[in-house]
């Protein structure tokens, strides 16, 4: 039996599992728990063949890098396995360069990872519109890259427990009755200064989930002992749009910051939020839509090609990125407009029962099988 290795690095850095790559190794280890999921490539490297299931496992192994990444050191420049499978959900430091500068550093590390992609037999990717731009950018041969749509974890399986109102969120924290919710990261291309302009010329509340906004601001726009950074905290070129955020942001009521969840707490608010916003200037897949979805939450996108790919225009309203008054208008019509949230939400669940398990694992058991 063919043994499949997947670098796993939440092993030795607990802050990935709260990143994309947490969540995309969340739902392999539930999809293929007899896999082999390690931060040790030693195995895999070692070159003395000593014994014959060190032979095998070097002559035999499918080796999985489940997060590409070109601006980290590549995990190694030799081939580790008989099959080599490279996961790249998105090249947007790549395609925005100006808005992600790489530095020295940086630019000799996508110099290295380039030749170390030499060595992987098949490219998945999360989407349509990602594997357009492996190719443009990469120029990597079209036969060579395998879209595979992710699937939920089983926390947000549709049909699930339907949590009630009155237990929105189980702690100290307070939420109004009514909000639209943000979960995701912070960076140049989730768009969050023009998210924050559409939620004050709406005045509605939004909720901020995500590692990135712990210890923000407290409930209600309430300083805590954890004050409200100054931007001086975050000098890197990549947090400039955040700084801008927060400057925005900066003791208004309606923004409301909880950090990072668990998936229990993060089913809950996706089942009473008025809507999920996406607003991005771009993305590689849009894992949000799906979470909401999956709980019969509508969402607001940003009109570009990757969210239509991922929602087939379903379960949404699409709203002008770099236009705050039409991102806030299309919040406003879901927000005010129960009727057509329900609508909204029903169509959105009916959408994301193609992202499901069966799909996910059958078409990464026909690559390992093949």
């Amino acid at each position: 039996m063919t043994s499949v290795f997947i670098f796993d690095p939440t092993e030795n850095d607990p802050l990935s599992k709260v990143r994309g790559v947490g969540r995309y190794l969340q739902i392999l280890k539930e999809n293929f728990p007899d896999w082999v999921f390690t931060s040790d490539l030693t195995p895999l490297r070692s070159s003395s063949y000593e014994g014959q299931a060190m032979k095998q496992l070097n002559n035999e192994a499918i080796f999985i890098n489940p997060f590409f990444n070109f601006l980290q050191p590549p995990l190694t420049l030799n081939r580790l396995a008989k099959k080599q499978v490279a996961i790249i959900h998105d090249l947007i430091p790549l395609k925005y360069p100006k808005h992600f500068p790489s530095g020295l550093r940086g630019k000799l590390n996508i110099f290295l990872n380039k030749i170390a992609l030499k060595n992987y037999d098949l490219i998945v990717t999360d989407s349509e519109a990602s594997k357009k731009d492996i190719i443009d950018i990469l120029y990597i041969d079209e036969d060579k890259i395998k879209v595979i749509y992710p699937c939920l974890p089983k926390a947000f399986e549709v049909g699930g427990l339907r949590l009630e109102e009155e237990k929105i969120y189980t702690s100290n924290i307070q939420l109004p009755t009514s909000f639209c919710l943000y979960v995701g990261d912070a960076t140049w291309n989730k768009n969050l200064v023009n998210l924050a302009k559409a939620i004050k010329i709406i005045n509605v509340t939004c909720v901020f989930v995500g590692r990135v906004f712990s210890n923000q601001l407290s409930v209600l726009g309430k300083k805590t002992d954890n004050r409200l950074p100054t931007t001086d905290n975050y000098s890197h070129p990549w947090q400039k749009e955040f700084r801008e955020f927060l400057k925005e942001v900066d003791d208004d009521k309606r923004f409301i910051f909880l950090g990072y969840i668990s998936d229990e707490q993060l089913v809950q608010l996706y089942q009473q939020a008025r809507c999920n916003t996406l607003v991005s200037k771009d993305e590689g897949f849009g894992f949000s839509f799906l979470e909401a979805a999956s709980q019969g939450c509508p969402s607001i996108l940003s009109d570009i090609q990757v969210l239509h790919e991922t929602s087939n225009n379903k379960g949404a309203l699409f709203a002008n990125p770099q236009n705050p008054i039409d991102i806030a208008n299309v919040v406003g019509e879901v927000y005010f407009n129960k009727d057509l949230r329900n609508k909204l939400g029903f169509d959105a669940q009916r959408r994301v029962i193609n992202f499901n398990k069966n799909n996910f694992a059958n078409s990464f058991l026909k690559i390992i099988n093949s």
